[in-house]
């Protein structure tokens, strides 16, 4: 929050302890600043019964009586003594009134009970009589309405109140519990259902361009859903905390660090329609964003996006807009004593000039190494306080000796990394060498735990617990900085070049951080410190260092030969926040005028020498051949400066281009007014059927002459400057998704704007784009296409209209079952055959996790309804890659023979074998309900004899030890002799009345049919049962008896364990493909080949000796047998090489090919070896 006086980190920590008790957990400060300063931070809130904490962001607003945000906030904190029932009425009789005149009104629903309950919409006490005013003459939201009807059109579902632990734990309650808009999905539901549906869904559907976006909107109660949602405002005496969702990722994010997880250039266009659409209702509420950039542009878990909205560029009127970084040197808004800003006094960082600027300065000598390093850290991303991406920096000596530029001991080698340092080059080029991947470093520069211990003696120890050991042991954390520095492969942090309480320890039971000998105290070790930094040795090294944490080392030839080619990322599709961020492609050039050692304070500024004479100037060849080079390194890498807005952001008020556009709003609106035959009062005639019309399969009538047409006839132009460079900046970002690189940097625009030639890049982006893109970037400000005009161009095909119309609900804030049955009820009316196969593909993957999470009866109805439509509407690669993998958990009314055969039909028998078949087994013993289990297994066996497959021990056993880890890639199972366990599901083959086990576990009798061991053992996840499990050499047989066939007439199994079956707790009804009679007598056991395709049996054969009988099941047919035996075999082994064990007392080898023995074994012969 840029415009908000700055705080210290701690002291922003300090002030929301005492704003909310002490009960939230400060993380860490948020800031666009080098500087550990800024008014926002990421806050978390402890959640009982085990649930994961939840974390909000918290932007602190400066509280003034004379702006319109602070008068709307004491609207609702007027009442004196916190009389929340009096503001409850007040807001009720605010909403009815509103409802009347802002809703988009359905005659047949007025009566709705939905209607009294469905947005909060709030206005200044004068009862909204001031409602027409044309924008507001002391503040910059509107151009069009006033303060009260825009801030509300913002933050709808914001909760206003007076500061108060309370409070934010009921916006946390609220916000988790996903009923802040879930009475909107639910009217939704019922609108596609062709029921009552009330005005809340109407006026969504408005929103996202239903029957068509509004370039003259007007204010309402119903957030957009390309709106960062406000959950509250918390007001205190002196501040205005606005309480923000944490969200994942900003599309800076992306761009920076996992640029593939946009996938494809139709999710492009999904994402630019998004931003478009939040900027139609914006600019048709009369506002101009004024600062859109991927850093401003929020991503969800499901890469969803809203624009973000702040006090920055809307919310607060009279903060001087003019962003600099902060000065330390003032007071800010600090508690008194604070100890920080005189820590950063002598710093003089800016932003009033661009990366370039900063660079020359710190080449000539007027900025210091230690902020020229800060300006680096914040352009590679990293941030004061987040210890997983903490600013980084170098060091520059070992602490062994004191530090004197006339000597070489104890200076650091900055031309490598200190991982390389640490681990030596023979071990780096081992692990190169010998990896899968090829790579010298397997972590960051600079990690978490380095961090954590480095700061050790200031954090919590439940910090410390969680990032370095979660046993807390004082004495494993280095005493002393020599042993710190020998430690760690790590870089070092900033508070070791300037502030010496990082050595002061909070904790009693563990001692202070000890300096070297040759620094008395802290103070002086941190500026002797400092001064290393800054010294001319340092200075013509810091370059090579450069080059390696943030520049052209970092890939190519030029990491190979440093030993610095990093681990990539497991998946480069995946996104992420953070990641080695290389700014350089170039080497980067030495410093040319260096300071000397030492610095000298006056007034609180640092007064740099400068060496003078001979032997500090550069022969003027060789300055100027510097200079060149520095020029052209400046040149190369003048994307570190993007810029996405012509105009600055100090005034954000939309101003219109015309006076006499003002008398057209004014009309608009005042037609608006009840009872006028408006626009807005018109009532709305979307229903079901005309909600169904606007999803559209896509053709292939729209090209590349439509999108030059378009642009030629287009006539919806833009109406201001400020609406104007929000569409050009939306041309930059679009542009640069295309192109992996800014558009324009300030001297490119600058050159643009002056001769109206565009960057050469332009020429690199696919046609299409191109049209797009010049559109938006015109010169003059007035031919810029309107944000309604470019959401109706041909550049966005009909599905990306369809999938957004479809999705744009389910990323309201509503519970994960409103959303299921929103999208299961808008694809039963066929809504995802409408929008085709590829649409639908692309909407999958927003809608599929909801059916794993499905918990209750009627969510899995709603999923299996979900999946069927999905089934019906996707190809079948689709269904193989989204539908037929990852789904571990079925539920019972999906584990359908219908739904399964559907799915057979679609992928094949091959891949359902592979995928789904091994999913079905698994739920027999990770299901948590009997139902599943039963279902699971009456498919399982109706499957089985569809696919003319047996159930094997290797597929059951797979199914249980592996089933987390194969399925997903499609690969056919296999099997680990030693993975097997006791309770492996191979064993709990079901014997078609309970579970199988080795006879002699089993207990006897007609009602203790089941293992001895309890059911809630098979209810371990695998890595517990794989603990617990034994060798399968130590295994008894087992047995599988199916339930007799009713023209059995072969032996009695004596051994089964059963009873009557009215006892039985659940059946499977099973039928036996074939049956033969093998042995005479019982079968004792039975061993299969590794192909599942050969089977051996052992029983009693003719003169009751020993039989062993081989068995093809292709065929179902006898085709050798080995009766050497002379008693009943007990146990048989298939070995390597075709070979066959088996055991009657003594062990036989023999050829399983021809049944010729190879050897015996007897306990004679073994003594007679002894």
């Amino acid at each position: 929050m840029g415009g908000a006086p700055e705080m210290c980190f701690e002291c922003l920590q300090r002030r929301i302890e005492a704003d909310f008790s002490g009960r939230l957990t400060f993380i860490h400060g948020l800031s666009d600043s080098p500087l550990p300063f800024g008014s926002s931070a990421l806050v978390e809130l402890s959640v009982s019964g085990g649930v994961a904490p939840q974390k909000f962001v918290l932007n602190y607003v400066p509280y003034r009586e004379e702006d319109c945000l602070s008068r709307y906030v004491d609207e609702y904190c007027a009442v004196e003594g916190g009389d929340y029932s009096a503001m409850e009425n007040m807001r009720l009789s605010d909403t009815n009134r509103d409802q009347e005149e802002v809703s988009i009104r359905i005659s047949s629903d007025k009566n709705s009970a939905l209607d009294t309950a469905s947005t909060e919409c709030r206005h200044f006490s004068d009862g909204g009589r001031n409602l027409y005013v044309i924008g507001c003459e002391t503040c910059r939201v509107s151009s069009r309405f006033c303060c009260s009807r825009t801030i509300t059109s913002l933050a709808p579902i914001a909760q206003i109140g007076c500061m108060s632990y309370e409070l934010f734990e009921d916006i946390a309650s609220r916000f988790a519990s996903g009923s802040v808009e879930d009475h909107i999905l639910h009217s939704l539901s019922l609108l596609i259902e062709g029921k009552s549906a009330g005005r809340d869904s109407i006026n969504f559907l408005s929103l996202v361009g239903l029957p068509s976006f509004n370039e003259n909107g007007f204010p309402g109660c119903i957030r957009h859903p390309n709106i960062g949602p406000i959950l509250g405002m918390l007001k205190s005496s002196s501040q205005i905390s606005v309480v923000l969702p944490k969200t994942p990722y900003t599309l800076e994010n992306i761009l920076h660090y996992s640029p593939g997880a946009i996938k494809s250039d139709w999710h492009v266009r999904l994402l630019i329609y998004q931003l478009l659409s939040a900027l139609s209702y914006l600019h048709g509420l009369g506002i101009a964003h004024g600062n859109v950039r991927p850093s401003n542009i929020i991503l969800t878990g499901t890469s969803w996006c809203w624009l973000q909205i702040s006090e920055k560029q809307l919310l607060n009127s009279k903060v001087n807009r003019s962003y600099k970084f902060c000065n330390p040197s003032g007071g800010g808004s600090c508690f008194k004593g604070c100890l920080s800003r005189a820590l950063y006094a002598d710093l003089n960082l800016s932003q009033s000039g661009s990366w370039q600027s900063s660079f020359y300065s710190w080449w000539k000598g007027e900025l210091s190494n230690f902020e020229y390093l800060l300006i680096l850290n914040r352009l590679a991303g990293r941030r004061w306080g987040d210890h997983a991406f903490y600013t980084v920096m170098p060091w520059v000596i070992d602490f062994s000796v004191k530090p004197d530029e006339d000597s070489n001991a104890g200076w650091r080698d900055l031309s490598k990394s200190k991982w390389r340092l640490a681990k030596g080059d023979e071990q780096l080029d081992f692990t190169y060498s010998t990896s899968e991947i090829p790579h010298h470093v397997s972590d960051e520069c600079l990690s978490e735990l380095a961090v954590c211990s480095y700061k050790a003696r200031r954090l919590p120890l439940s910090v410390l617990r969680t990032a370095v050991r979660s046993v807390y042991e004082p004495n494993e954390y280095p005493s002393n900085m020599q042993r710190l520095y020998q430690w760690t492969p790590d870089e070092c942090i900033p508070e070791f070049y300037c502030d010496p309480r990082i050595f002061c320890s909070l904790h009693s039971s563990m001692p202070d951080l000890a300096v070297p000998s040759w620094a008395g105290t802290p103070e002086e070790f941190i500026k002797l410190h400092r001064d290393a930094l800054e010294s001319n040795r340092v200075s013509c090294q810091i370059h090579h260092w450069i080059d390696v944490t943030f520049g052209y080392k970092m890939s190519g030839e030029a990491a190979i030969a440093a030993k610095n080619v990093m681990l990539p990322a497991s998946t480069s599709t995946m996104p992420r926040s953070m990641g080695r961020r290389q700014l350089f492609a170039q080497p980067h050039p030495p410093r040319q005028i260096v300071r000397k050692a030492t610095h000298e304070k006056s007034n609180g500024r640092t007064k740099v020498n400068y060496d003078e004479g001979k032997h500090a100037l550069l022969i003027e060849t060789n300055l100027l051949s510097n200079l060149e080079e520095a020029t052209l390194f400046c040149e190369n890498s003048w994307d570190l400066a993007p810029t996405y807005n012509v105009y600055s952001s100090d005034c954000l008020k939309d101003e219109p281009c015309e006076t006499e556009l003002l008398k057209d709003v004014s009309e608009d609106v005042s037609s608006g007014e009840p009872g006028s035959a408006g626009n807005y009062s018109q009532t709305s005639s979307i229903d079901s059927n005309h909600l169904l019309e606007n999803i559209e399969v896509d053709d292939d009538s729209m090209g590349y002459q439509e999108l030059l047409l378009w642009k030629q006839t287009s006539s919806s132009k833009i109406s201001s400057k400020r609406s104007a460079d929000d569409i050009f900046a939306i041309g930059c970002i679009l542009a640069e998704l295309q192109l992996g690189k800014p558009l324009f940097g300030l001297s490119s625009l600058a050159s643009y704007l002056e001769t109206g030639v565009l960057p050469s890049s332009v020429q690199e982006l696919p046609h299409h784009v191109n049209v797009v893109v010049e559109a938006c970037i015109q010169k003059e400000w007035n031919r810029r296409p309107s944000a309604k005009c470019l959401l109706e161009s041909p550049y966005f095909p009909k599905s990306v209209k369809s999938s957004y119309l479809f999705l744009a609900s389910f990323h309201l804030l509503a519970k994960d079952e409103s959303r299921l049955q929103y999208a299961a009820t808008f694809a039963k009316r066929g809504a995802l055959r409408r929008m085709g196969a590829f649409g639908a593909e692309m909407c999958a993957p927003y809608c599929l996790p909801l059916v794993v999470n499905s918990s209750s009866d009627a969510e899995a109805e709603w999923a299996y309804v979900l999946l069927t439509e999905f089934l019906k509407c996707l190809e079948s690669e689709a269904v193989i890659r989204l539908v037929a993998t990852g789904y571990s958990h079925l539920k019972v009314s999906l584990l359908q023979g219908s739904f399964m055969q559907e799915i057979w039909n679609r992928i094949g028998k091959r891949v359902y074998f592979e995928t789904i078949h091994p999913l079905i087994i698994s739920n027999l013993c990770l299901a948590p309900h009997k139902s599943s289990t039963t279902a699971a297994s009456v498919l399982l066996i109706g499957s089985s004899e569809e696919l003319g497959v047996p159930i094997t021990v290797h597929q059951w056993e797979y199914a249980g030890e592996s089933n987390q880890s194969s399925p997903e890639n499609g690969r056919r199972p296999s099997y680990h002799r030693g993975s097997t366990s006791e309770n492996t599901p191979a064993k709990l083959l079901l014997n078609g009345v309970g579970w199988s086990r080795p006879q002699s576990q089993v207990k006897r009798g007609a009602k203790n049919f089941l293992p001895s061991k309890s059911m809630s053992e098979y209810n371990q996840n695998p890595v517990e049962r794989h603990g617990t499990g034994t060798n399968l050499g130590l295994e008894e047989p087992w047995y599988w008896f199916p339930s007799p066939a009713t023209s059995w007439d072969g032996l009695d199994f004596t051994g089964r364990a059963g009873g009557p079956k009215d006892e039985l707790p659940w059946k499977i009804r099973a039928s036996i493909i074939q049956s033969i009679r093998a042995h005479h007598g019982a079968l004792r056991s039975f061993a299969v080949c590794q192909n599942e395709c050969t089977v051996f049996t052992a029983g009693i054969g003719p003169g009751f000796k020993g039989n062993i009988q081989k068995w093809e099941l292709s065929r179902v047919d006898c085709v050798s047998s080995y009766n050497g035996h002379d008693e009943v075999v007990n146990d048989i082994c298939v070995l390597a090489s075709g070979r066959v064990a088996s055991c009657d007392g003594t062990v036989h080898i023999w050829n399983g090919q021809n049944g010729k023995l190879i050897s015996v074994f007897s306990e004679s012969s073994l003594a007679s070896h002894n």
